[in-house]
């Protein structure tokens, strides 16, 4: 596995939930487990319903927001439920899996950490989470009956991306060539750090810098907002640069502050 995968859990309130994820993704090859505001992952029921994946609940690191947790991630994907208002791309959670697949098969992996998302058992990730999101991802359900527990969601999407990129032995790897390659006959080009896509840290430094530019040139009014930073943050996060594009664009925006006499 090229890629790595680190789950993300926000605002978890039931602490089996914590275990039966850990167990979930143990059982599926993976490892790295973070949590946001969750409750305690290392209560007697936590341990008790992780079956012996102790290990991926002691080994968890602890953040103290979603932005932080993500910032050295360059791809993000929010689980949802439903379609949200000028969201990022929703896919199902196979599609997903199969662009991964492409990515780990892929020199772009190297370095290429991505995070899969999670959000709070009766809402889910609130709309300020999604932003910070460049893909959502949904599991096919009967719309009659929808209801999916996290532990059970999480052991749906560990298992595709298992399938896909082959995180447990099932026989020998076959390369899946790919859009991250410069085509399937051609040997793959390692890409430089600079030419992948950003980490949500750069973004996050992107974003403050653009609202300032906004406000200081009048194009924004910071009193009556609208959806212009949501729609501007959704954009971005869907097509979401590489560090050296990103680079071009805070190079513009300092420009733009600070504009060479005479020109």
């Amino acid at each position: 596995m090229n890629v790595e995968i680190v789950f993300v859990m926000v605002g978890t309130t039931h602490t089996g939930n914590l275990g039966a994820a850990a167990r979930a993704m143990k059982t599926m090859g993976f490892m790295k487990l973070r949590l946001v505001d969750t409750c305690s992952h290392l209560s007697d029921e936590a341990l008790a319903r992780s079956s012996g994946a102790n290990d991926v609940l002691k080994e968890a690191q602890k953040f103290s927001s979603l932005s932080e947790a993500i910032a050295d991630c360059r791809t993000v994907i929010g689980t949802s439920a439903r379609a949200r208002q000028l969201a990022v791309p929703l896919k199902s959670c196979r599609d997903i899996a199969d662009e991964l697949a492409e990515l780990s098969a892929s020199d772009a992996a190297q370095n290429h950490r991505v995070a899969m998302v999670f959000g709070q058992e009766r809402s889910g990730l609130s709309n300020e989470s999604l932003d910070l999101c460049t893909r959502l991802l949904r599991i096919p359900c009967n719309p009659e009956f929808s209801s999916l527990n996290l532990g059970s969601a999480v052991q749906v999407v560990a298992y595709e991306l298992s399938q896909a990129i082959e995180s447990v032995p099932q026989g020998a790897p076959v390369p899946m060539p790919g859009k991250w390659k410069g085509g399937s006959s051609e040997q793959a080009v390692e890409l430089d750090d600079d030419e992948k896509p950003a980490t949500s840290a750069s973004m996050e430094h992107f974003f403050e810098h653009l609202d300032r530019v906004m406000i200081d040139t009048g194009f924004l009014n910071p009193e009556n907002p609208r959806l212009l930073r949501r729609k501007i943050r959704r954009y971005f996060e869907s097509n979401r640069p590489s560090t050296n594009e990103l680079s071009l664009f805070r190079g513009i925006l300092s420009a733009t502050e600070n504009p060479k006499s005479g020109q």
